[in-house]
């Protein structure tokens, strides 16, 4: 008996001081991952504190432009990936937070990350510490050509402040753009040059080129800017091309040298005899310098470009999400809130790289920095994606960006079916009063036909982005092939 209480007590003994070891390694041992992931948060924050001051510089250098967009683009894959993880053990302690909904988007490569393979969670942020590494290294001798370039002057913000009132993620094509139009031409060349920009609905080629035009060297450098819509040019009615343009900007300080600069923003479908009939006559009237840029959904438009045509895409995943991430938390720190900030990772991934979206979704989840609130949401954004996918065939952002129908819940039995998107600079009477989260959220009562506001822009060009709308009932509503 004494034998039996003896081993017993040995077992015991046992298994409480293997229980005591095991939570002393959990409390003073973290994992590697854990390691790594300290690894990460520093590295960012020294490539953010980099990329800050390189940005508070004038430079000229390309080379050194382009070392400025990697480090961007590694810091953007740097806080993604840091945030996916953290996400991923956030789902694992809630599993009320279930992001299993998700269809591809972005690259499926980059999707991986939150899954269980650990692996390659563990080869993928291995890959993102190295390469924040290699960009800490390398910014040493960088740093020091930084100080041949003036700073620029700037008021003390915090980022939340200002990036949703400026341009995001676009500082490459930016520069491209002002070498086009800044390059002298050669003597021996007859044409005007011309600049295609080419990209979907929605992707900002609007907001590029009014950013740029309003940029004060272009000003100083063109007489005269001009916008010219597309549609217009073929229009019998006017008389002349001053007609069908509007002037942004008049520099009569010039002199003689009347540069002029025109945006012509063509429709999806583009006519070669309109173009032809606007272009030949047009450019016969300007003086050599003088340079056009024309934007268009259609890739039918890089055979009257004078100079390799720009394509313009949507911000990658990494980029978009951190852009979405500020724009939502605004002054609050996301580390302070685990479960919120996985619902936000997980609308982002399915928005499409949409601006329009992170702008209007970002406002309704500041109203409420509840899981309650935010849980509301997502089950209203999952319920649109599945929506849309059932009954139109694909996803509402892209409905939107093609010019489709698509529907958005109201309530168990009603949906708001949205008809035509316009995206134009309307003045403060003409732009709808009611909202779409006015719609959504079923503050206002809607029937039969109306206009709704979806986004209004607080950069140039200062577009408002309104929708044609009805109201349905549940059975009405079946499957429709857009096309």
């Amino acid at each position: 008996m004494d034998e039996i209480i003896l081993a017993i007590i040995s077992e015991i003994t046992k298994r409480s001081i293997s229980y005591v070891l095991c939570k002393y390694s959990e409390i003073t041992g973290p994992t590697i991952e854990d390691k790594r992931l300290q690894d990460l948060q520093r590295l960012l924050l020294r490539t953010h504190s980099i990329v800050k001051e390189v940005e508070g510089r004038l430079i000229t250098n390309r080379a050194m432009v382009h070392q400025l967009n990697i480090m961007r683009k590694e810091m953007y894959r740097g806080y993604f990936t840091l945030d996916s993880l953290r996400s991923q053990a956030s789902d694992a302690k809630d599993h009320d937070v279930s992001h299993s909904f998700t269809l591809p988007k972005f690259n499926h490569a980059k999707r991986r990350i939150c899954s269980s393979d650990g692996t390659y969670r563990n080869n993928e942020l291995q890959k993102v510490i190295q390469n924040l590494n290699n960009i800490v290294a390398d910014a040493k001798e960088f740093c020091m050509f930084l100080k041949n370039y003036p700073p620029l002057y700037r008021q003390p913000y915090d980022m939340h402040m200002f990036i949703g009132k400026c341009m995001f993620g676009r500082q490459m094509e930016v520069d491209r753009i002002m070498d086009f139009l800044m390059q002298e031409e050669h003597l021996s060349m007859t044409s005007t040059g011309v600049l295609p920009i080419i990209g979907p609905g929605y992707v900002g080629k609007s907001t590029l080129v009014a950013h740029v035009y309003n940029d004060a060297r272009v000003r100083g450098h063109f007489s005269q800017i001009i916008v010219v819509n597309g549609d217009r040019i073929d229009d019998k009615k006017l008389s002349s091309w001053k007609d069908r343009c509007d002037i942004i900007h008049q520099n009569n300080a010039l002199g003689g040298k009347k540069r002029l600069l025109a945006v012509i923003e063509f429709p999806e479908n583009v006519d070669n005899v309109a173009w032809n009939n606007f272009y030949l006559p047009f450019v016969g009237c300007l003086v050599r310098g003088s340079k056009i840029i024309i934007t268009s959904n259609s890739d039918k438009i890089k055979k009257f470009g004078t100079t390799q045509a720009l394509i313009l895409n949507f911000l990658p995943i990494e980029a978009y999400w951190y852009f979405f991430k500020v724009l939502t938390f605004g002054s609050a720190d996301s580390n302070d809130y685990p479960e919120l900030e996985s619902i936000a990772m997980a609308m982002a991934r399915e928005m499409g790289g949409s601006f329009i979206a992170a702008n209007f979704i970002s406002a309704i989840l500041r109203r409420n920095l509840s899981v309650q609130h935010w849980g509301w949401c997502l089950a209203a954004f999952k319920e649109n994606i599945r929506r849309n996918v059932s009954v139109f065939g694909e996803y509402p952002y892209d409905l939107l960006q093609k010019q489709k129908h698509a529907c958005y819940q109201i309530n168990e039995d009603k949906y708001m079916v949205s008809d035509q998107y316009h995206a134009s600079c309307l003045s403060g009477e003409n732009i709808p009063a009611i909202t779409m989260y006015d719609v959504v959220s079923g503050n206002v009562y809607c029937e039969g036909a109306f206009e709704v506001l979806a986004w209004k822009s607080h950069i140039l060009p200062y577009k408002s982005y309104t929708i044609s709308c009805m109201i349905q009932k549940e059975q009405p509503i079946k499957r429709i092939h857009s096309t």
